[in-house]
């Protein structure tokens, strides 16, 4: 059997997010380098630090606790691993100034990770957050 590079992200990715959605956040954060860049951060006018993603993303595990990701594709070239998801979750935090609603999301994120040594050394993702929105009831339609 011959295993493949897109073969072993897709294993790397399926622990990572089965880590992510069982909200373990001490082993999740062991997924990153310790110097891990985090560029998503940047869109959202937030310092792109390890402090401030950490807050970022439990404040979306929060939200969302029940949050699923289905893979859609992976790409890989060399260190480099883009995956495009399906994610589906229940709001039941707060969530960028919108109170839990109890409304259920379906919605794409595309992921950019470059994997270095089995560990995230960059990390960044653009979702479709105007129809996570809308979902919500927090945009017109």
């Amino acid at each position: 059997m011959i295993v493949t590079a897109h073969d072993t992200a897709e294993r790397f990715l399926r622990r990572f997010l089965d880590t992510y959605e069982a909200r373990d956040l001490d082993e999740l954060w062991g997924f990153y380098a310790d110097d891990c860049s985090f560029a998503v951060l940047e869109r959202f006018g937030i310092e792109p630090s390890w402090p401030a993603y950490k807050s970022f993303m439990t404040t979306f595990i929060d939200a969302f606790p029940d949050l699923h990701h289905r893979i859609e594709r992976i790409v890989c070239h060399d260190d480099d691993v883009w995956a495009l998801y399906t994610v589906t979750g229940t709001h039941r935090g707060p969530i960028r100034g919108v109170e839990p609603t109890g409304k259920r999301v379906n919605y794409s994120i595309v992921a950019m990770y470059r994997i270095v040594g089995g560990r995230i050394t960059r990390a960044d993702f653009v979702s479709d957050d105007l129809r996570m929105m809308r979902q919500l009831g927090a945009l017109p339609v």
